[in-house]
């Protein structure tokens, strides 16, 4: 018996640690997402349950900087914006946030708890579970048909399609709860979902036995879901920046720096803590370690998320030296996976680490996403030479091509490289398709209406 109960007490032991461990990584991650707004409020949440943390704010005084951002819900089968909500309800509490107020209604064991916040956490912005179940169910030392029944309840919060692995998972789950989707719609999707993507139509009417003006009404249905749930937590909105990094100019010399003024610190509560510590009580003792191990790790946290942003923002400056030294020059082609590789990290860490967060220049505030930009050649003319166009110009112009067309006769690449041309943009018809792939934009007969 006394064999059992240590075997049960180190497996408990085990799970707690693990546990713990599991509570930490994912509040590493969240703090690296934050921005100086956010960092703040997280924290001064963990000083509320912690009396040992005080939390500093950085100065008040910050820039008088705005920047107007706007996020539109993405279109799976490639229809004009007028045909997704345009409008979006303006809000600041976050996709996480909503999933987590949702789970206060449910009657739940701490185990289907964690693993419910643990599934929440592991989302990308897009409102997709992007972790394999069989990770997460190793990480909590539960059995993946555990983790399961939690993506399930996870799939039947608001928004509807939240929790899905893929596109086509995402489109069934707001079917399934949409009280005025089309006959045959689950099934068409279900069963025929690259044929629907690609346009063929007539396969999937001999398949499900329907006209082909059934199927071009289950399209116009498709259309207005939406195939990116999370993106409905972003909307156009005003922004006031502080900036995360100050980029120095010496002659030819650029450095990165740390705008330290305006991130919050974390100062341990020395007198509490020796204060509690003289009562010399056994359960006192154990909350000082558990709140002094907790101050430990959220300042390891702190100074982790300062140097993966400042090595993103070094490598950022190296990869965009000419645009910072001489004005008027453009950006270089650069991808989040090329600075991950350089400062060996994980892709998913420089996305975090550059949503959201800003740089302070001579030419102004940037987002870091916005030096993640491919680019163009403009044609050489008699009057001017050739320059770099930016690839999101480029887009745009292709975006209102395609929301300008005659949809019963849309544009063809060739048709569109033409257009380009006579506002004198070079661009092969191989870049278009590119382009039209990044926009979600199909092809010409991919748009092609019957009715």
């Amino acid at each position: 018996m006394r064999l059992e109960s240590n075997f049960v007490q180190k497996q408990q032991q085990t799970q707690s640690m693990k546990l713990m461990m599991t509570q930490q990584l994912s509040q590493s991650i969240a703090m690296l997402q934050f921005n100086m707004e956010d960092l703040t409020a997280f924290l001064e949440d963990k000083a509320l349950e912690n009396p040992l943390i005080e939390v500093i704010p950085g100065v008040d005084t910050a820039p008088d900087y705005t920047i107007t951002t706007t996020r539109k819900k993405d279109n799976l089968a490639g229809a004009d914006d007028t045909d997704w909500l345009e409008q979006i309800a303006d809000t600041t509490m976050t996709l996480s946030d909503a999933l987590k107020e949702q789970m206060q209604f449910l009657d739940m064991t701490s185990q289907q708890k964690l693993a419910l916040l643990f599934l929440i956490e592991s989302l990308d912005k897009n409102g997709y579970l992007q972790t394999e179940l069989d990770v997460v169910a190793s990480a909590l030392l539960i059995s993946e048909g555990d983790v399961l029944e939690m993506l399930e309840t996870l799939q039947g919060f608001e928004p509807a399609g939240v929790g899905a692995r893929d596109a086509k998972e995402c489109i069934l789950l707001q079917i399934q709860r949409h009280e005025r989707a089309p006959d045959k719609a689950y099934e068409l999707i279900r069963d025929y979902f690259e044929d629907f993507a690609n346009k063929r139509w007539k396969k999937i009417a001999d398949g499900l036995g329907i006209e082909m003006v059934d199927i071009q009404a289950i399209s116009d249905f498709i259309i207005t879901l939406n195939p990116k749930p999370g993106a409905e937590f972003e909307s156009e909105r005003v922004q006031y920046v502080v900036p995360d990094l100050v980029l120095q100019r010496d002659g030819d010399e650029l450095r990165v720096k740390v705008a330290k003024q305006f991130l919050p610190r974390m100062k341990f509560q020395e007198g509490y803590f020796k204060m509690m510590q003289a009562t010399q009580e056994k359960d006192v003792a154990a909350f000082l370690k558990e709140k002094a191990g907790e101050f430990d790790w959220l300042k390891k946290g702190l100074e982790q998320r300062e140097s993966t942003i400042g090595r993103v923002g070094e490598a950022i400056v190296r990869h965009q030296r000419e645009f910072f030294l001489h004005e008027g020059k453009h950006l270089q082609p650069l991808t989040l996976k090329e600075i991950a590789e350089e400062i060996d990290v994980h892709e998913s860490t420089v996305s975090r680490a550059v949503n959201g967060k800003y740089m302070e220049t001579v030419q102004g505030v940037y987002e870091l996403k916005y030096f993640f930009s491919s680019s163009l050649t403009k044609k050489a003319s008699e009057e001017s030479d050739a320059g770099d166009v930016s690839s999101q110009s480029i887009k745009k112009l292709i975006q209102q091509f395609v929301n300008e067309e005659n949809k019963l006769k849309p544009l063809s690449d060739q048709k569109i490289v033409e257009m380009l041309d006579d506002q004198s943009i070079q661009v092969s018809r191989r870049a278009i398709a590119k382009y039209r792939g990044e926009l979600n934009i199909p092809s010409s007969s991919k748009r092609k209406r019957f009715v």
